[in-house]
């Protein structure tokens, strides 16, 4: 493949996507863990600690999704590497601060990962929506 055409592929996104699933892959053998430990396979069976491993992966997958499509989006329609650089530093950052507060019980930790998301959802929704309209 020649080097202009590779240009065009989202590689940067790519790595951000690479270490989400590394993440995603973390929070679900916790999960499978925490049920082996107490032999639970179906449900949270009223267990505190599986309720939580369950909803820290749950919760990680439901923003990553919208995420980094966003991100690779906003890498294809021409955003400058920097800014996908930036923004895929502030989604994978809020979403380990996120989990590592929840499971944790690390209330600061998981605040600022909430509200590190939060920002950076609707900041690269704004700009893929002006990039979408600039693109010509």
């Amino acid at each position: 493949m020649a080097s202009a055409s590779l240009s065009a592929l989202p590689i940067h996104s790519a790595v951000v996507c690479g270490l989400s699933i590394l993440l995603l892959t973390g929070l679900s053998m916790h999960v499978s863990r925490v049920r082996l430990r107490h032999r639970i396979f179906l449900g949270a069976g009223d267990v505190k600690e599986l309720e939580v491993a369950i909803r820290a992966h749950g919760n990680a997958v439901e923003h990553l999704t919208p995420l980094l499509l966003l991100l690779v989006v906003y890498e294809l329609l021409g955003a400058r590497k920097l800014m996908v650089d930036m923004f895929g530093l502030a989604i994978i950052t809020g979403r380990i601060c996120h989990a590592a507060g929840y499971l944790g019980r690390v209330g600061v930790l998981q605040q600022t990962g909430v509200a590190l998301t939060y920002a950076t959802e609707a900041a690269l929704g704004l700009v893929v929506i002006m990039k979408a309209f600039l693109t010509k």
